[in-house]
């Protein structure tokens, strides 16, 4: 995965988080953005490397 896919996806949950009106749902939402937001910052930190693919 690569930093602009990482931060696309943090932006996709903070959108989900704005359109919900559960605020435990919102809460979950805007955390995995802040994480999503953090990994795409460290692969900026380290010279954008991509991460390995994980198997599901």
């Amino acid at each position: 995965m690569d930093e602009d896919t990482l931060r696309d996806r943090a932006e996709a949950w903070r959108r989900r988080a704005a359109e919900t009106h559960d605020l435990r749902e919102r809460a979950a939402n805007l955390m995995i953005a802040a994480h999503y937001e953090a990994l795409a910052d460290l692969m900026a930190a380290r010279g954008r490397r991509p991460l390995p693919e994980i198997e599901d």
